[in-house]
């Protein structure tokens, strides 16, 4: 910069609340000047602080003149009068009525109210829910991290070799007036060595970033040990690590002074047979005490290169991709330790930090500052100190914990250290940061940082926990609470069942799901008749009946081979389309079209037609009655039959055989027709029951009804299935029926049927045939049926008398017999379903529940107490919700009395003693804030 281009003018340092963004790589350019943040009462007047470190001090001297490249500009200090709150500046404010931008102009001067929140929101676990400030601590291995968090964290933590270093522990600390220590393990991962158990580093992936630990469905939280004495911390720590190493066994092998394995093994022997290296489960110490504070504490393995282990190398991506994970945590601020025996440059850790671009919320600490080389150059930490290398967003400090000494002892060190400066071997270039040394002064500036990034995310955190909240209330309110009237909603709720189901179940209701159902079954009888196959060897070819919706089809052409060939070639062949559909008649003969059977004087090209399958629930009966009989079969039985003496007579034993074994697969349709009713009833009154008990269904009542409804319609199916079954071992004993009028009728039908269709056979195979099925009998006028039957005896007198005829009359009296059996059997089953089981069910039904239920009872009281008790599963549900609605509203009530107090004032007592002239210190190349 030019001296003839340079500002003249005095700049004023920003107010706090002007957000000034921060750097989040490891490099600045110093030759700009940047405006720094809010001012902080941490660091020393005589050190240079970088512009992105510069709020966290009340006073910023100006840059060391070695680093100057432009003509220094003079230094002012400029004076204000302290503004009463009503004459502050207007500011903006945030849609969510957060106080953030209007009360807490000066978040430094509330900030123990800040924290006081913060600390109630993390022991009410809402961090759970919503990402609260949190503390990570990384680093590499040695780098004195675990001396760090003790002192953080006010405790003597273990800090002996391998403790806690194998997988993260997280550390909560909070105030209570009674101390106590829990132990707990949280296992998000499960061990699954590969079976070899060889691993490499190519096993490490970005996606398996772990391995061989694969994440789990959910996590889940094992209650280790719980104590008061802090003495067994140490102990407690590490059998808790060897307990989440060793994935394969139960942790409560583990616990000091109960489990077997820890009662029995040492402990050094205990670590050294671990299953596993390296974890990423957690150990969690949640410590409560009186001087605590309510912070966060994450203390993660350290980074290492160079396993002692060659097959460890692995080990190497496990334990960085650990650490990385959690600097990736947007709400976290990370410490990154660095010890001062051992050259900056060395810290993996830093590096990871940089690349991940997490710089911007990382605190340098260095640690060991009693084993910096003595005499040595110091150099490079003066200049991590000045921010001149290694820049962090949020500075560095530096402690020094001795081994040995304890918490009170370590306390007076770094005072002698860094305050009374008696220590020869620190060095005096270092007194110059002393306002950035000792654990003491971490702590501080970790709450005031705390506090800020409190008060930064407190819309978003209020946000979340409303929320939550709302959510937690509506999963509430679809678990009912118990009525004020137990007995009012009880009765209310089986009256109205019993209203349902006496209307569901009336005819004019209930026909709308049960009427196709009886005229399927009868369709269903009807259509598995016996089908014979009317063509003989003697005929040429054989062709039989098939009902597919009929007892005949379209016939192919016959060949006989010892026609003339002029008579092969006269008959054209016959293509589906040219099937005749007979219509049903008023008898209730289904719909009937002819086609063929397996005949082989089919034509070869003639696609076979595809025969229509019953519909549901009578599918699978589809092909019932299918190749009954032939021809020739039923001669042999008739003469099988035949009584010796008594020639030409066929015996009733013939008939009767015949009919029973065609009505015997009626038992398959019959049990389909109940169950397909039952499952009706069941649908409907089931609905009718979540209907009518739908503010009980998480209560004893509805599963008792439940379970009572399944009985009853189990016991209505079985008397039914009882007395159809009787029907139907009436119908299979044997041939009876006093409607010979109707029996005449349909035997009658059968005989013309079969006749016709035989003579088209015999005359296809006598190579007279054109190849056209007959023309259905019903729709033939009078006169067309007595040229037909003309027509057909002047043909007998070219085929001659059908050998066959008294065959055809045993299978047309069989026909005609099963056709009415068949729809005398369908109105008996359907007429004691819909007038025998559905009404036995619509009147009784009501009574029966109340009557089991027995709330009608003298015992009365005690029943609906009773039918009143939950599954443990939903009552644990209520419990758990319960508890986290209470968990919330506590939340939100503790941060509206902090933005209550915060509207109040924006001053403590302290600050009111003050004179009313405030000094603020301006530093140069600082952006003007306002000008007076």
């Amino acid at each position: 910069m030019s001296h003839s281009s340079r500002r003249r003018g005095p700049r004023v340092k920003p107010d706090p609340e002007d957000n000034t963004s921060m750097p989040d790589s490891g490099t600045v350019n110093f030759g700009i000047r940047t405006a720094p943040p809010a001012p902080s009462s941490y660091g020393g007047s005589t050190s240079y602080i970088p512009p992105d470190q510069a709020f966290y001090h009340h006073r910023s001297d100006a840059p060391t003149p070695s680093e100057r490249i432009t003509e220094p500009e003079p230094l002012l200090r400029e004076l204000r009068m302290r503004p009463n709150a009503a004459a502050e500046s207007p500011t903006n404010v945030p849609t969510d009525g957060s106080f953030f931008q209007t009360s807490f102009q000066d978040i430094g001067k509330k900030l123990k109210a800040c924290n006081d929140t913060l600390g109630e929101l993390q022991q009410l676990g809402v961090d759970h829910d919503v990402p609260l400030p949190e503390l990570v601590l990384v680093g590499d291995q040695s780098a004195g991290k675990s001396s760090l968090m003790s002192g953080l964290a006010n405790l003597d933590l273990p800090r002996s070799e391998g403790t806690c270093t194998r997988c993260p522990l997280h550390i909560r600390v909070s105030r209570s007036h009674d101390p106590s220590c829990r132990v707990s393990l949280r296992k998000a991962y499960s061990y699954q060595p590969p079976p070899s158990g060889r691993i490499s580093e190519g096993d490490v992936t970005d996606r398996d970033p772990f391995f061989p630990w694969r994440k789990l469905p959910s996590s889940a939280t094992h209650e280790f040990k719980t104590m008061i004495d802090y003495s067994e911390i140490e102990d407690v720590l590490r059998w808790a690590q060897i307990a989440i190493l060793n994935d394969d066994k139960s942790h409560e092998l583990f616990v000091p002074g109960s489990g077997a394995l820890a009662v029995n093994i040492p402990i050094d022997r205990a670590a050294e047979a671990v299953a596993a290296k390296f974890s990423p489960n957690i150990v969690a110490l949640e410590i409560k005490g009186p001087e605590l504070p309510d912070l966060s504490f994450y203390d993660m393995p350290g980074i290492f290169q160079n396993p002692a282990d060659a097959s460890d190398d692995y080990l190497v991506s496990v334990v960085r991709n650990l650490s990385k994970e959690y600097i990736q945590h947007p709400s976290a601020i990370i410490m990154c330790s660095m010890p001062m025996n051992s050259d900056a440059e060395n810290s993996s850790t830093f590096g990871l930090i940089r690349r991940l671009g997490a710089l911007n919320r990382t605190i340098g600490v260095l640690t060991k500052a009693d084993l910096i080389p003595e005499g040595g150059n110091h150099e490079q930490w003066l200049a991590i100190m000045r921010g001149q290398a290694h820049i962090a967003g949020l500075g560095y400090f530096i402690t020094s914990r001795p081994q040995g000494k304890d918490l009170d002892e370590l306390k007076k060190w770094e005072e002698l250290v860094f305050v009374d400066h008696s220590l020869e071997r620190w060095p005096a270039t270092f007194h110059g940061f002393s306002e950035r040394c000792g654990v003491e002064k971490l702590k501080a500036f970790l709450s005031e940082k705390l506090g800020q990034e409190f008060a930064k995310s407190l819309p978003h955190i209020k946000q979340k926990l409303r929320q939550r909240l709302t959510d937690i209330v509506e999963q509430l309110e679809k678990l009912p609470e118990l009525p004020d009237n137990v007995e009012l909603e009880v009765q209310t709720s089986v009256m109205e069942f019993g209203e349902l189901t006496r209307t569901q179940l009336k005819p004019s209701e209930f026909s709308k799901h049960f009427v196709p159902l009886p005229d399927n079954f009868r369709d269903c009888l009807l259509d598995m008749k016996p089908k014979f196959t009317l063509r003989d060897s003697s005929d040429i070819p054989v062709v039989d009946i098939s009902d597919d919706e009929s007892d005949a089809g379209s016939v192919a052409p016959a060949i006989n081979p010892h026609t003339p060939s002029k008579r092969r070639t006269m008959a054209p062949p016959i293509t589906p389309s040219k099937r005749v559909r007979m219509e049903q008649t008023p008898a209730g003969t289904p719909s009937r079209s002819l086609q063929p059977e397996d005949s082989r004087a089919s034509i070869a090209n003639s696609p076979a037609p595809r025969r229509q399958l019953f519909p549901a629930p009578f599918t699978p009966f589809s092909g019932v009655g299918r190749g009954f009989r032939t021809l020739r079969q039923v001669r042999d039985e008739i003469k099988s039959k035949t009584r010796a003496g008594v020639p030409d007579i066929i015996t009733e034993e013939v008939y009767n055989d015949m009919c029973r074994e065609a009505i015997e697969p009626w038992s398959g349709p019959m049990k389909a027709f109940l169950d397909h009713v039952m499952s009706l009833l069941d649908d409907m009154l089931d609905q009718a029951l979540a209907k009518s008990f739908a503010s009980l269904n998480k209560r004893l009542i509805f599963r008792e009804c439940r379970k009572i409804l399944t009985e009853y319609l189990n016991d209505r199916r079985r008397e039914t299935a009882g007395a159809l079954d009787l029907v139907y071992r009436l119908e299979t004993y044997g041939l009876f029926t006093v409607n010979q009028e109707a029996f005449r009728r349909y035997q009658k039908d059968e005989q013309i049927l079969l006749t016709r269709y035989r003579h088209q056979m015999r005359m296809q195979a006598a190579g007279y045939g054109d190849g056209r099925a007959p023309v259905p009998w019903e729709s033939l006028t009078e006169e067309k049926r007595v040229l037909d039957e003309k027509r057909r005896e002047n043909e007998l007198t070219k085929l001659g008398p059908d050998s066959f005829e008294r065959e055809l009359e045993v299978v047309a009296y069989v026909r005609g017999y099963y056709r009415l059996a068949a729809l005398r059997f369908a109105d008996a089953v359907a007429l004691h379903i819909t007038n025998g089981m559905i009404p036995h069910i619509q009147r009784n039904l009501p009574f029966h529940l109340d009557r089991k239920l027995g709330i009608a009872g003298a015992d009365a009281k005690s029943v609906y107490e009773r039918l009143m008790e939950e599954d443990s599963d939903t009552a644990a549900r209520r419990g758990t919700l319960r508890g986290e609605r209470e968990k919330f509203v506590r939340a939100l009530d503790s941060i509206e009395e902090l933005e209550r107090g915060a509207g109040s004032s924006t001053l403590s007592e302290e600050e009111n003693d003050d004179d009313d002239m405030v000094d603020v210190p301006l530093m140069s190349g600082a952006l003007p804030a306002e000008e007076i």
